[in-house]
């Protein structure tokens, strides 16, 4: 480590340009790497959480921003993520507030959230080692490709950010000697942390991992009043705006995760060392084989394994090591909850590795930093690309690393964009799947009522519940009623919308009013129009679906019984 305290000399200290114009570079190589994100736009998460959302279209919403759910400012305003990020509905009011729904604008802010956690990883690493130590793990950091999709989704930029604010207060409290103006700036960045992301909760145990690896015991205890000062902080502003759950795994998961760990461990091994192929997320159920990604894995242990044997500062191996599992760790949270891996998890475990490169590092020639740094950034320039909107990016995904989960998501945009068959054929291949893909079970039916296929969403629908194992509890079961009502299985059709858990509602209420009328009995429609006084449509749904199946001379009985209704 670099002494504290500088010789005496008469030789001029060098300019700050002279000393640092190689991290410079860092900075403008990574700005070129991502610069094709200028021209893709929004996608995924991004429709949702930015384009769509209700709130941050003006900053007179501010107060909104800090007294709801992340997830509940969207159209889906019941949702409770359990994520309470108002400093990210901040930037992206101001993104709106300055462009509008400009995505070259929104990515270009989310770059700058990137570049400030390069640096202040730099600050760190720089005050911990030599110069070109530093470069090698600040390097890492900024241009690793797997860091792509914090970059790509602006919806991701929270990652970013918790991670520059985190290192910055880290930094700020990086000596024993402290004086008050940066214990005051590492606990507002710590607080600013924790309101971009849950996960900067971590940042005391990162600063105590940090003090055992160079003191071997844990710093001055006032170092500390600050994060956990923000902590406190952050709690109850969580409680004072009710937001006081967070993510609940489905019963299962845990053994689930267990049961994968293998296969999700050496996947992530293997993006460490060979990033490729980059892909918006994996499920749990479709991950590739140990054997596919061993060796990529074997290839990062090995790595860790000389980095901790060979390290110049073994401590401070440790030390980022640590840095890497505890930021890791909450990752496992979202697997847990949705089943989902995505790579935006490596990104702060990423600067963990770069501690502990520059922390190996005795010395280090120029050119394997410039032709990794170069290998990074043309991956990149492949990449990023793909980027292009949410459609692009899962049939890149699909292509790629083909699954049920990604013939599913390529699915949902290309049945939002009316490509139905083609949106069909991959909906029927999530389903096919060895587990079954479950999520598009309400889609696939009413995607053939859609272009008018009754009798084929009649036989899906039975084939989907009881041989691929559709839950009856969702739209599936009075889609198939109403698929089988239009073929004239009216018998067939009453009792699929009977067999809903919830009984019999929504569509399944036409269907059974449709079928009854089939019988001759128009009283059972009457005294559903009568429960339903609102619902000004029901005798007009009821006819469409008699005449649909056939049934000609009830849908006009139903039609005259709906004007007498109106009058």
């Amino acid at each position: 480590m670099q002494s504290q305290h500088a010789p005496l000399t008469d030789t001029p200290t060098p300019s700050w340009w002279k000393r640092h114009w190689p991290f410079l570079l860092i900075l403008v190589a990574t700005a070129i790497a991502y610069s094709p994100l200028w021209s893709v736009e929004f996608s995924w998460d991004d429709e949702a959480l930015v384009k769509d959302n209700q709130v941050t279209h003006t900053l007179k919403n501010m107060g909104e921003f800090f007294t709801r759910d992340l997830w509940s400012t969207t159209r889906l305003t019941d949702l409770t993520s359990g994520y309470y990020r108002p400093f990210m509905l901040v930037s992206l009011a101001l993104d709106r507030a300055l462009f509008g729904l400009h995505a070259g604008w929104a990515h270009f802010h989310s770059l700058l959230w990137h570049l400030a956690a390069v640096s202040a990883l730099y600050a760190i690493l720089h005050r911990l080692f030599a110069t070109p130590a530093a470069l090698a793990g600040t390097a890492l950091f900024a241009l690793h490709p797997v860091n792509s999709e914090v970059m790509a989704l602006v919806a991701a930029r929270n990652d970013s950010m918790a991670a520059a604010l985190v290192l910055l207060s880290i930094f700020l409290l990086l000596e024993k000697d402290v004086r008050p103006a940066q214990l005051v700036g590492a606990g507002v960045a710590a607080l600013a942390a924790l309101l971009s992301k849950e996960s900067a909760v971590l940042a005391p145990l990162m600063l105590l991992a940090l003090d055992i690896a160079r003191w071997h015991k844990p710093g001055p205890w006032r170092r500390y009043i600050p994060l956990g000062g923000a902590l406190g902080m952050y709690a109850g502003m969580r409680s004072w705006a009710g937001i006081n759950h967070g993510i609940v795994p489905a019963d299962g998961n845990l053994s689930l995760v267990m049961e994968h760990a293998p296969e999700m461990l050496s996947l992530y091994g293997q993006l460490l060392v060979w990033p490729w192929p980059l892909t918006p997320a994996r499920h749990i159920y479709y991950l590739p084989s140990v054997g596919q990604t061993l060796l990529g894995a074997l290839i990062t242990l090995g790595i860790v394994g000389t980095l901790l044997k060979k390290g110049a500062h073994r401590g401070l191996v440790l030390g980022g090591l640590t840095w890497t599992i505890l930021t890791f760790a909450p990752s496992l949270a979202a697997t847990l909850d949705k089943g989902l891996l995505g790579e935006r998890y490596l990104y702060l475990p990423i600067a963990g590795l770069g501690l502990a490169l520059a922390a190996a590092i005795r010395t280090i020639p120029k050119w394997p930093i410039v032709f990794l740094s170069a290998s990074a950034v043309l991956v990149l320039q492949i990449r990023l690309p793909d980027w292009q909107d949410s459609r692009a990016v899962w049939a890149r995904a699909h292509q790629d690393a083909p699954s049920p989960y990604t013939a599913a998501g390529l699915a949902w945009y290309l049945h939002r964009d009316k490509d139905t068959e083609e949106a069909i054929a991959l909906f029927t291949m999530a389903l096919e799947g060895n587990p079954p893909y479950r999520d598009v079970c309400d889609l696939i039916v009413s995607a053939h009522l859609e272009i008018k296929e009754a009798k084929k969403a009649a036989e899906i629908g039975a084939w989907a519940i009881d041989e691929r194992g559709c839950p009856t509890q969702g739209l599936i079961v009075n889609h198939t009623a109403v698929a089988l009502a239009g073929i004239g299985q009216w018998d067939a059709a009453a009792k699929r919308a009977a067999s809903h858990p919830r009984g019999v509602h929504g569509p399944g209420l036409v269907v059974v009013a449709a079928a009854q009328a089939t019988k001759g009995d128009f009283a059972t429609m009457k005294r559903m129009m009568a429960q339903n006084p609102s619902d000004q449509t029901f005798g007009a749904r009821v006819a469409k679906l008699l005449r649909l199946g056939g049934a000609n001379a009830a849908s006009q009985q139903v039609v005259l019984m709906a004007r007498e209704g109106a009058h």
